[in-house]
């Protein structure tokens, strides 16, 4: 089952990127303390349980039921289509009128709360300020390592810029996850409440977040724009962006090893020898084949027993684009 957004023109749909610290919070709550693991290393999760302490169930629970994906707005409270700082959401939650949390609820179960909102519907202002506490406890634990990583969330963001104005947005949505697949104008993802959305003139926000590998949040209905939160690429093996030249910037757009793939392919190779020639593991090859493929950047052909990789001539321009 999945989600489908419908992006007839993504030439012409305005597209930004906001960070939004609270939406990470959000996606590392859920993982650390709602048994729904995504990915985030252990010591973040275990230093979310500690600074947690002991939880509002109610509140928890309500977060990451099984089978259901759908949250009330209030969740990422303020603008989203700007940076908003968490102790800033922290407030509006505590300020917010419960009968803010109760219209949404009621908009979002069609007013038949399913068991995991009862709670909220009870009791909504506990629950606000319950998500409040757990929100300003997350941050207070995991802001070191936000400010850390903040040259990553930098460089994402002119990732996205150079992608816009290369034109090769969409090779940005078909690896924005991995989970998330680009083609014929649809960008899909997995969803326990599939629904169709289409685009249209909204504008397309684009969130990274400080989360695990699996992690995945997106508001598809907005009335003006729409968002998707996704693990910022590089969180393995941040690298400085200071001084990088010209030369590096493929690789700063694709990453080491497609770029490594697409160097290589001055003619086509095998799939053995292009492992080979890239020292990685025949299905990592095989994985990052798939996503080049599917960016139209590879094609693959079956000669008798062996595949053939070629380079496309999008790739050929993609590459003069960013190098010397």
């Amino acid at each position: 089952m999945r989600t489908s957004l419908v992006v007839e023109a993504l030439d012409r749909v305005p597209v930004s990127v906001t960070l939004s610290p609270g939406l990470s919070m959000l996606a590392l709550i859920t993982d650390a303390l709602s048994g729904r693991g995504r990915g985030a290393p252990e010591s973040w999760r275990r230093s979310l349980r500690a600074a947690a302490g002991t939880q509002d169930v109610m509140v928890v629970r309500s977060l990451a039921w099984p089978g259901y994906s759908v949250l009330p707005d209030v969740v990422l409270p303020g603008d989203f289509t700007r940076d908003v700082d968490v102790p800033a959401q922290v407030a509006m939650l505590r300020d917010l009128s419960p009968d803010v949390l109760l219209s949404e609820l009621e908009e979002i179960t069609d007013g038949r709360p399913a068991p995991h909102w009862q709670g909220a519907v009870n009791y909504p202002k506990r629950w606000l300020h319950g998500y409040a506490g757990l929100l300003e406890a997350s941050w207070a634990a995991m802001s070191p390592i936000w400010r850390q990583l903040r040259p990553v969330f930098d460089r994402e963001v002119e990732r996205v810029a150079v992608a816009a104005a290369r034109g090769s947005l969409d090779v940005v949505l078909d690896d924005l996850h991995a989970n998330t697949s680009y083609q014929e104008q649809t960008l899909s993802f997995p969803d326990a409440e599939p629904d169709t959305f289409a685009i249209g003139s909204r504008t397309l926000v684009l969130k990274p977040m400080l989360a695990g590998s699996q992690a995945l949040i997106a508001r598809l209905d907005g009335p003006h724009a729409v968002w998707i939160g996704y693990p910022v690429p590089g969180l393995a093996n941040p690298q400085p962006v200071a001084g990088r030249q010209r030369s590096d910037e493929l690789q700063f757009f694709l990453g080491e090893a497609r770029t490594a793939i697409l160097t290589c392919l001055q003619q086509p190779l095998t799939m053995g020898v292009l492992a080979r020639r890239i020292q990685q593991a025949p299905n990592m090859v095989s994985y990052h084949c798939d996503r080049l493929e599917s960016a139209g950047l590879i094609t693959r052909m079956r000669r008798g027993r062996e595949i053939y990789v070629h380079r496309t001539q999008r790739a050929q321009i993609l590459m003069d684009l960013f190098t010397i």
